[in-house]
């Protein structure tokens, strides 16, 4: 059926070259301007007005029909990319050619590859580049380099005048950005042989984007300063990375590695671990942060040290009052260089030891006060500045004879009688005395509640006694009356009033014994003094009775 449409399609051109040129001698092919895909056939139609057509090809050919005016021929292996065939026929005494056809060879191309792009570190660029097998024609070519849907480039080739063909590389610089993280990017190709041949499509495989953020620094948290053989929390921060969540971690202390969790919040990634070593001195503790094509680190120097165990003994730690008891600070295991010890109580330094130096001892003669008394052998060291420290303690026990003293035992009491109270008294000693009081003979219930009576006054003999001695002490009970009370209270109303009226008592004497005065010095006046009248009036007034 294709063989009859082709055989169709050339006669009919035959046809109309003939019908279009009857008044001279012509030579034509057709089609003037083919498309044959590199390496494959065409069929090319000769018609002319003349005798002998034929075709004048560099390429293989093969008649496949004629007619009274026309021949066609079938060219295979079409593979010349500059070869331009034409017609010829013999016209009376010469021969007359037609224009050569210009046939539009192409090839797709055999394959799409997109270089592979580095992981990418955001605000950095980087090149994409796109490669493009041998195609022709390139003038006919169109690159189209795509992220997602996003079109980041189209390239043109119109200005190509080559025929042959030949591989394309297109190229396109990006600033990496965080969005681009897991983006795909991708080439497409179109050979465009429209409206004379067809327009063929192709597309490379894609690759995805990595996008890594890690603008700051990473953040290692932990203490200057480790005792040998305890535990350290360490954590490492990785703080505005993106994406977080592949953020890798390595920690290394005293040249070895450490196992840690991670966890991630946001956009800061942490790794959290802990920490030991029985090494004593610097050692480094080392956080390596990696993200993408960057990788961090954060140091910190950390001093192991090592206190040695405080060991204290107190050669007789119960004794007896006025005794010597020694107390002995040791210290035991291993030890940096530099720590010292000290004997203490309390409050006080009681000793204290040179470097190094790892015995040290002090002597007490015990007293009273030193009953419960806490001893402390210390162990310091200072380190990067601060001082570390171990201590232990023990209490020394102190026994002692009775004693009696105000405090708890008053030499006087006074007492109301009718009112409700008791009768204390203690002594200190240790062990703590056994109290036991009398009053006339018999003995005398110590903290009972009683109602006081005129009996209880008198005095109480009290004996404190323990294992270490005794003391006696006398308690001399003052009842006070009741009765007593009521007769205090009138003679404190009468007193005042006897006063008031002795004191009248004074003044009305004193004042009747001047006017007894003024009279006899009146006499004595002439009766013309006004004055002396007045002073008279003023006696009489103050004293009614003259």
């Amino acid at each position: 059926m294709q063989r009859f449409l082709t055989f169709f399609l050339l006669a009919s051109g035959s046809w109309a070259f003939e019908k279009g040129t009857a008044e001279e001698d012509f030579v034509r092919i057709w089609p003037e301007n083919p498309v044959v895909e590199f390496g494959g056939s065409l069929v090319l139609n000769c018609s002319a007005s003349c005798e002998n057509i034929g075709l004048e090809t560099a390429f293989t050919k093969v008649p496949i029909g004629e007619g009274p005016s026309w021949r066609a021929f079938n060219l295979s292996d079409v593979n010349h990319w500059a070869a331009s065939p034409l017609c010829y026929a013999d016209c009376g005494s010469e021969q007359k050619k037609s224009p050569k056809a210009n046939i539009i060879i192409y090839k797709p191309p055999d394959h799409i590859k997109l270089d592979t792009v580095p992981k990418m570190e955001v605000g950095k660029p980087y090149n994409l580049t796109c490669w493009v097998s041998a195609v022709a024609p390139i003038q006919n070519l169109t690159v189209t380099l795509l992220k997602g849907a996003e079109q980041l480039l189209v390239k043109t080739f119109e200005h190509h005048t080559e025929p042959e063909a030949g591989p394309v590389a297109v190229s396109h610089r990006i600033i990496a950005q965080q969005s681009d993280h897991n983006k795909t990017v991708t080439c497409q190709t179109s050979l465009d042989l429209r409206p004379r041949g067809p327009l063929l499509k192709n597309i490379s495989h894609s690759i995805s984007l990595e996008s890594f953020d890690f603008a700051g620094a990473p953040q290692l948290h932990a203490d200057l300063s480790l005792e040998a053989g305890t535990k350290m929390k360490v954590t490492c921060d990785a703080p505005q990375v993106s994406p977080a969540e592949e953020a890798m971690f390595h920690l290394w202390f005293a040249r070895r590695p450490v196992t840690f969790n991670t966890s991630v919040m946001g956009d800061e990634a942490s790794a959290q671990a802990v920490v030991t070593s029985s090494s004593v001195g610097e050692h480094e503790l080392i956080c390596t942060v990696s993200l993408g094509p960057v990788t961090k680190n954060a140091k910190k120097t950390v001093n192991v040290f090592a206190l040695p165990k405080p060991v204290l003994q107190i050669d007789n730690s119960e004794a007896v009052i006025n005794q010597t008891v020694n107390i002995t600070c040791g210290a035991d295991g291993n030890a940096s260089p530099g720590f010292k010890m000290q004997i203490r109580d309390a409050a006080n330094i009681l000793a204290s030891s040179n470097q190094d130096q790892r015995f040290l001892q002090h002597a007490v003669i015990t007293q009273e006060e030193d009953n419960g008394r806490e001893f402390i052998c210390q162990v310091t060291l200072i380190v990067d500045g601060h001082t570390e420290e171990r201590r232990i303690s023990q209490n020394l026990t102190v026994f002692y004879g009775p004693r009696t003293d105000d405090s708890n035992c008053p030499h006087t009491l006074t007492w109301k009688e009718g009112s409700l109270t008791s009768f204390t008294c203690s002594a200190l000693g240790n062990p703590k005395p056994t109290v036991q009081c009398w009053k006339d003979g018999r003995p005398y219930n110590i903290g009972e509640p009683q109602l006081v009576q005129r009996e209880h006054d008198g005095i109480y003999h009290c004996n404190a006694t323990n294992q270490y001695g005794s003391d006696i002490r006398n308690v001399t009970v003052h009842v006070e009356s009741s009765k007593a009370d009521i007769s205090g209270i009138i003679i404190g109303i009468l007193v005042p009033a006897v006063i008031v009226i002795c004191l009248g008592a004074v003044a009305f004497y004193i004042n009747r014994r001047k006017c007894g005065i003024y009279h006899f010095w009146k006499h004595q006046r002439p009766p013309s003094q006004a004055t002396g009248i007045s002073e008279e009036l003023a006696c009489l007034n103050s004293n009614p009775s003259v």
